[in-house]
């Protein structure tokens, strides 16, 4: 650690039945930086949160979790010596822990709005509300939640489901196993696409869209946007609102045609379900 470490606060908790024992400690330590942020956090199981904060702070507060039958030397071990590393306004967090077994940590992390994350973890959910740019939040199990987004982002988890309110603008990827998507004033490229849940978009397209479900409903809040629409269902039904202006094909199943000034392809296919564009 080379930067402005102001204090660690450590407390562990125990608890005792038969010859197993469970803890739990803390640990919290700000750093100082200055210029843009290189953020990457790791945990292989536990949520992280973040929040902005300072342009030239960002203040981390873990939480270190064992399960019975898990050595608590470990998670005090952890707590004394957390796992930051800082050079210059490059920051990991927990990428140096490897191979935990029964141990969980948790981050809260507050971080200038602009950093460049990278935020992973094996089990858990993760939310941010407005850091990041071009940044990257994957997770293998849990949901994704993020607010305030001012450029594009990629987020996958492989069962949960994804929320997300982009800001600005720049390319989405939005892609979970098992469950549901749900995508806010997105303006740029997209590909969205979960294996069994409904999708609900919203935005403008500057790019090609391409949104699929396996099993579930999908959802288009279009506005006044130009596009080029080609939507497809397997077994449902396909609902438009708009009036097509142009190269008109449409069935029950399929709809194809342009919608204003035509523009972007935005391709949806749903293999059971509904796709409702308003």
């Amino acid at each position: 650690m080379k930067h402005g470490i102001a204090f660690v606060a450590i407390s562990i908790l125990f608890f005792v039945a038969g010859q197993a024992r469970a803890a739990e400690a803390t640990f919290d330590r700000a750093l100082t930086v200055s210029g843009k942020v290189d953020l990457k956090v790791e945990t292989g199981a536990g949520y992280i949160h973040l929040t902005h904060g300072s342009d030239t702070r960002l203040h981390v507060f873990g939480r270190i979790h064992s399960s019975w039958g898990a050595g608590s030397s470990k998670v005090a071990e952890i707590a004394g010596h957390p796992p930051i590393e800082q050079t210059g306004n490059i920051i990991r967090i927990g990428t140096s822990l490897n191979n935990l077994h029964n141990i969980s940590i948790d981050y809260e992390i507050e971080a200038p709005a602009g950093a460049l994350v990278d935020a992973e973890t094996g089990s858990g959910d993760i939310n941010d509300d407005g850091v990041g740019v071009n940044s990257k939040f994957s997770t293998g199990s849990g949901s994704i939640h993020l607010t305030g987004v001012a450029s594009g982002f990629s987020a996958e988890t492989g069962s949960g489901n994804i929320y997300a309110e982009q800001a600005g603008s720049g390319d989405v990827k939005a892609e979970t196993g098992s469950g549901s998507i749900e995508l806010r004033n997105l303006n740029g490229a997209l590909k969205a696409e979960t294996g069994s849940g409904s999708i609900k978009i919203g935005g403008t397209p500057t790019a090609p869209w391409k949104i699929e479900t396996g099993a579930g409903s999908v959802e288009f809040w279009s506005g006044n946007a130009s596009f080029t629409l080609d939507a497809e269902t397997g077994m449902g039904g396909v609902q438009v609102d708009r009036q097509i202006s142009a190269g008109q094909e449409q069935s029950r199943r399929e709809v194809k045609g342009k919608f204003g000034d035509g523009g972007p392809l935005v391709k949806i296919e749903t293999g059971m379900g509904s796709i409702h564009i308003h």
